[in-house]
């Protein structure tokens, strides 16, 4: 939620320098922030600062064209997998034209760009990491329906060799009487002929 204060009534085509005074509340400290707020700032051609503040919110004080302190104020609003701001306070007043450029203000126990640096990849992990995790899903699921259809088929296929083999069994067992049937008879047309033979 962003709040500006009365002094923010000028019309939008007014092009003035402003100064913007933003108190940040959220999740914004040592998650790379204030890193995000000084590349945001440069682009638009901000000049100001942005630092850490004692009670775990951040201060951003940036000057430039009203129109481009709009949209920064609006970008600063940033939600991300580490970074959750909650609230900006925004207040513009007159310019003071102090800075030549746009700065991170580190205290004194606060490490340098290293770890904002690092931040970023980790971001940039955690995203690749979660967009892994559901194109995994997604081809596991599809792997699994897969399955689910091959083993369908195998069904039907072990259905088809049961029938093959109770068929197999039918023939085998008439081939077996047929034999059964022949062997007598030849046999009873021996008996047959042998006693004709023996009569003659």
């Amino acid at each position: 939620m962003i709040r500006r204060s009365a002094l923010y009534s000028k019309s939008v085509k007014d092009s003035a320098m402003l100064r913007l005074t933003a108190l940040v509340t959220g999740r914004v400290q040592h998650v790379g922030y204030r890193s995000r707020v000084v590349t945001m700032a440069r682009t638009l051609d901000l000049k100001g600062f942005v630092r850490n503040l004692p009670d775990g919110g951040v201060l951003v004080v940036a000057e430039g064209d009203e129109s481009d302190l709009k949209r920064f104020c609006k970008a600063i609003n940033i939600e991300d997998p580490l970074i959750k701001v909650k609230d900006i306070q925004a207040q513009f007043t007159e310019p003071m034209g102090a800075w030549d450029g746009f700065y991170k203000i580190a205290g004194e126990r606060e490490t340098d760009s290293r770890l904002d640096t690092a931040t970023v990849f980790l971001k940039e992990l955690i995203v690749v990491v979660k967009d892994g995790f559901k194109e995994t899903n997604s081809r596991l699921s599809s792997v699994d329906a897969k399955l689910g259809s091959i083993d369908s088929k195998l069904g039907t296929v072990v259905t088809k060799l049961d029938r093959i083999a109770v068929a197999q069994e039918t023939i085998a067992y008439k081939i077996d009487e047929a034999r059964k049937e022949i062997v007598s008879e030849v046999k009873g047309l021996r008996c047959d002929l042998f006693g004709r033979m023996r009569s003659t």
